[in-house]
């Protein structure tokens, strides 16, 4: 969880770092350019400032090209990430005999990498989140896997991972990364459990009454209300916050109801956005309007992560965080699953996947790159990458339920207690966004702006979805524009 905190803290400094006109440099689209990253919550440790675009394309002119029987493995400049790298470098020398030279790059790495291809200086592996590769899939930047990889592995990608993250890798038919992590925001909701046992409340509630879900949002909402702190007619501690990760939340429950038309919130088939519908006005109300107006929730200067960890808030949904890193700061976190919506039937989820690895085609050595997606296409490999912060779910099937490469593999421990709710529950109702709407990070953005707009007062539920489809649908538009520019 600590993972999804701090790439939704990557993603917030893209979009302020990351202009469309220096993308454009880079990529040498001369016409209307790319929206690349999200606008999410900050709240975890930051990375170093990233370059800027013409700083960027002078380190990536000035790289080192690879000598034979070596490489170069660009990724994340994070100390965590750092770590993982020169471990899965140690790992490959040992198996392959090839030497990886890691390269920390600051964020954001998609803008990087495209300035490194214009000028001929491609590393040979990319670490990259998979919804950041828009861009990239646009250009036709990056190898496809699914034969050299996954069938050369005996890998059946639909088989042998699990949860969203094949989709953040999967474009126009074919895989172009192999993913290391799965979903972990929008789907859980941290809940103080010694204040809802103080309450006499443990047996009603989840986790507390052996329960994964919240059994219906009126639910939550009760044991928010029970739980939020008043003094002298003002709010101490609110009931519930839900502000950060708002789209995947918000989308788990539009494509929860939508389920019920036999369609999703993006229908690639027709290519048409279903947000600004009667299922879309119901999603927003009962994701932001009614806690609000129930007076449970408000619009807070900060994300629930923060909010909780500094006792603002009781509830807190979207973000496992406070349940993994609590106890360090006296916070009793247990997580349950977001609430059901239809009868007794498990909510649909939207997920955002998270991090894996890439070559581009323009390597200096395609075949050790492949070699090292192959590695990274095994279990050995994906241990080798789930070591990070002290153990997280791997996107590989066969570790389901296998916590020894945990550095507290006890049952007692949050990150085993956050992998287990998701490996047994929540990966099994988790599905990627949806393919070719435009760029993730965009509508996260959107998504995010809208529902505090909500939270405010200053749109109704119904006002947010018109304007909510309207937006998504410009940056289609735009992304449109975008593939035809590349193309021509």
């Amino acid at each position: 969880m600590a993972e999804q905190q701090f790439n939704s803290t990557l993603d917030r400094a893209a979009k302020r770092s990351v202009s469309r006109r220096e993308f454009l440099r880079f990529s040498g689209i001369a016409a209307a350019g790319v929206a690349l990253a999200a606008c999410m919550p900050a709240g975890a440790p930051a990375a170093q400032a990233p370059a800027s675009g013409d700083e960027a394309g002078a380190e990536s002119a000035a790289a080192p090209a690879a000598a034979a029987g070596s490489g170069v493995l660009w990724g994340l400049q994070y100390d965590p990430h750092v770590e993982t790298y020169q471990r899965l470098a140690d790992m490959f020398k040992e198996k392959s005999g090839f030497t990886l030279s890691v390269e920390p790059q600051a964020w954001p790495i998609e803008t990087k990498l495209i300035a490194a291809l214009a000028a001929g200086t491609s590393p040979d592996i990319v670490c990259i989140m998979g919804k950041m590769c828009i861009p990239l899939h646009i250009q036709k930047a990056l190898m496809p896997l699914k034969e050299a990889v996954y069938a050369a592995n005996g890998v059946n990608p639909d088989m042998d991972f699990i949860g969203d993250g094949i989709g953040a890798y999967s474009w126009e038919g074919d895989i172009y990364g192999v993913p290391t992590e799965v979903n972990g925001v929008g789907n859980v909701v941290n809940v103080p459990v010694d204040d809802v046992k103080a309450l006499g409340l443990d047996q009603l509630y989840p986790p507390t009454n052996d329960q994964p879900w919240f059994e219906s949002y009126e639910s939550m909402w009760e044991l928010g209300k029970a739980l939020q702190v008043e003094k002298d007619g003002s709010v101490e501690r609110w009931g519930l916050s839900s502000k950060g990760w708002d789209n995947q939340s918000y989308l788990g429950i539009l494509r929860t109801l939508l389920s019920q038309e036999g369609v999703d919130w993006w229908d690639n088939t027709n290519k048409k956005f279903n947000i600004n519908t009667e299922a879309g006005v119901k999603a927003m109300e009962i994701y932001a309007e009614t806690p609000v107006k129930m007076g449970i929730e408000t619009e807070l200067d900060q994300n629930q992560i923060d909010a909780a960890l500094a006792g603002k808030v009781a509830l807190a949904r979207g973000n496992g965080t406070p349940a993994v890193q609590g106890r360090e700061l006296g916070y009793n976190y247990y997580l349950a699953g977001v609430p059901k919506l239809l009868d007794s039937a498990p909510p649909l989820l939207v997920g955002e996947a998270g991090w894996g690895f890439v070559a581009p085609k323009a390597a200096k050595n395609p075949e050790m790159a492949i070699n090292f997606l192959q590695m990274m296409c095994s279990e050995e490999g994906q241990i080798g990458y789930a070591k990070i912060y002290g153990g997280i779910i791997s996107a590989w099937k066969g570790l389901v339920g296998n916590f020894s490469y945990f550095a507290d593999s006890a049952e007692d421990n949050p990150n085993v207690m956050a992998a287990k709710l998701s490996q047994d529950h929540l990966l099994a109702q988790t599905q990627y966004y949806g393919e070719n709407f435009g760029y993730p990070g965009e509508v996260d953005g959107i998504g995010g702006e809208i529902t505090s707009l909500v939270r405010q007062g200053k749109l109704t539920a119904a006002e947010a979805v018109a304007q909510y489809q309207e937006r998504c649908e410009a940056q289609y538009k735009q992304y449109l524009e975008d593939v035809k520019a590349v193309a021509g």
